[in-house]
């Protein structure tokens, strides 16, 4: 048994029908040299054979209040998790993205443990892909982004390389519970973590407060102070997705010739997109944007399943000038890791997950269209690795992030480090982004326009 902690829980509550809660991954990789469709068959009929380990063996137990666990699944059907497609020949980059696009708007059963693989066969030039999503219940990016470095090999010519969901980790909690020492030691801990918590919420409350209103520091940014957009809208079941792919070491140069970090340059480029093509739709935004910007909070080489918190940053207000862009944003990213600094882990991470669940909350309660939303977006930034990776063989030419949406927010933009490249993500409600591509064209624009400064 392990009990989900109250942050994996967050996305458990926030999820729905129209805001399913699962981190995804699109690997584009090609056969192996002088192997065709029946090797990757075969292959797959293998990978079938492996057993699953913690958690893609666990499915979720409800024990009561705030209380749900994950617990061995006597069932278990590889049949049901492990799926096969095939593209129309030859399958196109387009085709595929749709594909992945309406695999990524179906909800994760929690009757089954809560994980899908689809291998796609078809694309041209001797490729195909591996989508796999995971609820964000079990794993955060950074997580999830660490089993397949795992999974994989940086040998072309090491032929076991092993599938994501054959782990030899346990969970923490074991089956027949704490002795009656330990659930007393518990019971003081947290206690003390609690009082911890509650000071530094406090504080951080407090903080926020005399930035914003007395010192009238606008990067201090209050729940529910975002202004509204089209990108504010509910945004039904159906998802868009597009992608588009940078040099890492041309684009870390950029951003350092101008004094900023490259997570400073992927939100300025991010802004000036998304602002381009809300003005490109007549509805340019009267003030800057809200955005989330996920933090790692974890240790190094510490911690399974959620260790992030959800930052609000408020963005640029000047798009006419890229560098003055960049500088505002780089100021608003720093004000905000400093008010959030020294606040335990546990209170930055409730503060997150109240501020989330504040649009659900609105939304459920009819409040919508009277109460401002908490952010306009999603921007995250997640590190890969950096060698190039292999799967039996076949070398992940790409790799792509496909994550979630938050209540009442039409678009994410999560980009992943791979190989030399910066991948991005775009995922938007299909029906208030029919035309997500746009969006990546002028993400393209502006990256060309820093590049040519």
């Amino acid at each position: 048994m392990h009990k989900l902690s109250t942050i994996d829980l967050g996305f458990l509550l926030t999820e729905s029908h129209h805001s399913p809660k699962h981190v995804a991954s699109l690997q584009i990789l090609q056969l192996p040299k002088g192997k065709g469709p029946a090797w990757l068959r075969k292959m797959l009929d293998e990978l079938k054979q492996v057993p699953p380990g913690f958690p893609f063996s666990h499915r979720l137990k409800d024990a009561g209040l705030l209380q749900t666990t994950l617990v061995p699944d006597d069932r278990f059907d590889i049949d049901y998790h492990v799926r096969h497609s095939v593209l129309p020949h030859p399958g196109s980059e387009r085709q595929l993205l749709e594909m992945v696009a309406r695999l990524h708007a179906n909800l994760l059963d929690r009757e089954r443990p809560l994980w899908e693989f689809h291998l796609i066969e078809g694309l041209s030039d001797r490729r195909f892909a591996f989508y796999t999503k995971v609820h964000h219940a079990i794993a955060d990016g950074i997580t999830f982004t660490r089993w397949f470095v795992e999974s994989g090999s940086t040998s072309p010519t090491t032929g076991e390389s092993h599938p994501v969901w054959q782990r030899d980790e346990r969970p923490a909690d074991g089956a027949d519970g704490p002795s009656l020492v330990g659930r007393v030691l518990d019971g003081f801990i947290l206690l003390r973590d609690g009082v911890r918590t509650a000071v530094d919420l406090s504080a951080l409350g407090g903080r926020l407060l005399q930035q914003n209103v007395i010192e009238r520091n606008r990067n201090a940014v209050l729940p529910l102070a975002a202004k509204k957009t089209r990108l504010n809208v509910a945004t039904g079941a159906a998802r868009s997705l597009s992608i588009c792919r940078f040099p890492f070491d041309e684009f870390a140069a950029i951003a350092r010739a101008h004094g900023a970090s490259v997570n400073d340059l992927v939100m300025t480029l991010c802004d000036l997109a998304v602002h381009r093509y809300l003005a490109e739709r007549g509805d340019p935004p009267a003030e800057p944007l809200i955005a989330y910007m996920p933090v790692n909070l974890r240790a190094e080489g510490a911690d399974e399943g959620n260790v992030i918190s959800l930052l609000q940053v408020r963005l640029a207000s000047e798009h006419d000038d890229p560098l003055a862009a960049l500088a505002q944003i780089r100021k608003a990213s720093k004000s905000t890791r400093d008010i959030y600094g020294g606040v335990s882990r546990s209170a930055v991470q409730l503060y997150s997950l109240a501020v989330a669940l504040l649009p659900l909350g609105v939304e459920l309660a009819g409040l919508d269209r009277l109460l401002p939303p908490a952010i306009n977006l999603v921007i995250s930034n997640v590190p890969g690795p950096r060698r190039q990776m292999y799967f039996r063989g076949a070398p992940v030419l790409e790799a792509y992030p496909v994550t979630t949406l938050p209540p009442g927010v039409a678009l994410n933009m999560t980009v992943g480090s791979y190989a030399g490249k910066l991948f991005f993500g775009l995922v938007g409600g299909r029906s208030a982004l029919p035309d997500l591509h746009r969006v990546t064209e002028h993400l393209e624009e502006a990256y060309r326009a820093f590049r040519d400064l």
